[in-house]
């Protein structure tokens, strides 16, 4: 079994400044900050992470950091239910739905996420493309705050819907759109394929380490025969325990 683990943000789809206005409103709400988001830099960064640096950039003195975050990040999905269904700019990235609809039929793979994103903001971003359909299982950023932490929640997680050991290794497969993502993969002896559709290009995810670097989606004919040669017995698994 090999476990895909998407990135959402600039690999999937692109929201079209909807998280962004979503934080804005959520920290004017609490703290009359209008332009919050100003000078963040999301690039395969984690939304604990956003609201760290913002809290900082403005310097917020937050007596329970923990509880005034979990305030906001409710918050920010109502705010975002809203802003993802009049978000004009939000698309699909090219070849996106015809290549997900292509694996989803392969028995001998799991598909899964693994986003900086809270779980509850991203299934609202995925949702406006019917998206949801294809991931039962993933790890997020309300999980730890750390990208490259996600990487063994998400393989527990697939371990648990699917019934079977899986184990870290090659047969992990993580796709993004950022050197992070990239990173986070390598971390734990994961396939890493870089997608060079947003602001990264193919040589920068290539000198990040990525196993396989495309322009786009759209080849999805060589990023299957790169999925299809891919030992799973290449490394003996380790089981994930909690």
């Amino acid at each position: 079994m090999k476990i895909l683990l998407f990135d959402i943000d600039g690999t999937l789809m692109l929201s079209g400044g909807a998280g962004r206005r979503a934080i804005d409103r959520a920290f004017n709400d609490f703290y009359g900050i209008t332009d919050a988001f100003e000078g963040i830099v999301p690039d395969g960064n984690t939304d604990p992470k956003i609201f760290t640096e913002i809290a900082a950039n403005h310097r917020l003195a937050l007596a329970d950091e923990e509880t005034a975050f979990a305030k906001l990040a409710a918050r920010y999905a109502e705010h975002m239910v809203d802003e993802m269904r009049r978000s004009e700019g939000a698309h699909l990235m090219p070849g996106a739905m015809p290549l997900l609809d292509s694996l989803v039929k392969h028995t001998d793979l799991g598909l899964g996420l693994l986003t900086g994103n809270f779980e509850e903001t991203a299934r609202i971003k995925l949702d406006r493309f019917d998206l949801n359909r294809f991931f039962s299982f993933g790890a997020f950023s309300s999980d730890h705050a750390e990208r490259a932490q996600l990487v063994p929640i998400a393989v527990q997680r697939a371990e648990s819907h699917l019934g079977q050991t899986i184990g870290l290794g090659p047969h992990v497969v993580v796709i993004g759109d950022t050197p992070l993502d990239v990173e986070c993969a390598l971390a734990h002896g994961a396939t890493a394929i870089g997608i060079a559709a947003s602001r990264y290009s193919v040589p920068e995810l290539e000198a990040a380490g990525a196993h396989l670097a495309l322009p786009s989606l759209d080849h999805s004919r060589e990023f299957s025969a790169f999925i299809g040669a891919i030992e799973v017995g290449a490394t003996s698994p380790r089981r994930i325990t909690a």
